[in-house]
């Protein structure tokens, strides 16, 4: 089911496999104790042949044996990939690069905004996965056989939801969007701008409620014709501290704090909104 990879030397002749490769499905299992403390414990990887689980705990510094991770030639497919990025991130020093996320992806096909891995998998192939080690001690070893079995099917069906999701954002040619979006969670994620910061408002509480409101309604509509979830789109929080920084910094300036598919979508609705 899966093949357990524990020293420095396994790695490097894995790695030059994995460069080999077009795509791969990743996974990870971490420990988090604050927002700035966040250590990796396992990598998980799917090659579609074989899941292999990488012990980053016996493996403190992979070195340059994990270069896989930041090839622009692999693409690299996981679910909700923040905390992921943060935790290779903390193994590897390096940004991961050529991200597919399956969970991005499915708000792209109209689908559920924060749905989990198992409730997709369970949603396009009908598998219903255990998860009675969601919450396990990733740090302590020896590792029980019950938490590998959990972590390799972390990864056992990333490919499948993969091909399906990107067969499908091609005939809407939203691909290009999902990558725009994952160039703005690697931003968000590393480097966050400041511009979005907590604004004030520059109109009254009313004034800005009733604008909320049509700008909300303007955010259904164009979801609803473009097929895409509209919290992905312009989430609450999104529309208010937009619509602020519209306000006080002008349409043109805050177009750049979004991806360009959102300004396209957006620009002329929400410019007859404000006349």
């Amino acid at each position: 089911m899966y093949t357990y990879i524990d020293s420095i030397e396994d790695l490097a002749c894995l790695n030059d496999e994995f460069l080999q490769k077009s795509y791969l499905g990743v996974d990870t299992e971490f420990r988090r104790t604050t927002k700035d403390n966040m250590r990796l414990a396992l990598l998980q990887v799917n090659d579609e042949e074989e899941i292999y689980i990488i012990d980053a705990i016996k493996i403190r510094d992979p070195g340059q044996h994990a270069s896989f991770l930041f090839s622009d030639s692999v693409v690299k497919i996981l679910h909700s990939c923040k905390e992921d990025l943060e935790a290779i991130f903390a193994w590897t020093n390096k940004e991961l690069v050529n991200i597919f996320d399956t969970q991005i992806a499915n708000s792209f096909l109209g689908g559920e905004y924060t749905i989990g891995y198992q409730g997709l998998v369970e949603q396009e192939l009908g598998i219903v996965l255990d998860k009675n080690e969601t919450r396990s001690n990733w740090i302590r070893r020896p590792l029980s056989d019950s938490q590998l079995k959990y972590a390799a099917l972390d990864v056992e069906y990333l490919i499948h939801l993969y091909k399906f999701q990107k067969e499908e954002l091609s005939k809407s040619n939203k691909l290009i969007w999902l990558e725009q979006d994952i160039q703005r969670l690697l931003k968000l994620t590393f480097d966050p701008p400041k511009s979005f910061q907590e604004l004030e408002r520059s109109m009254s509480r009313a004034q800005e409620a009733e604008l909320l409101q049509r700008f909300n309604s303007i955010v259904d509509t164009i979801s609803y014709q473009e097929e895409i979830n509209p919290t992905l789109f312009f989430s609450k929080k999104l529309q208010k501290d937009f619509l602020r920084l519209v306000l006080n910094k002008g349409l043109d300036t805050a177009c750049e704090e979004i991806t360009a598919w959102r300004s396209n979508l957006i620009r002329y609705s929400l410019l007859n909104l404000l006349k």
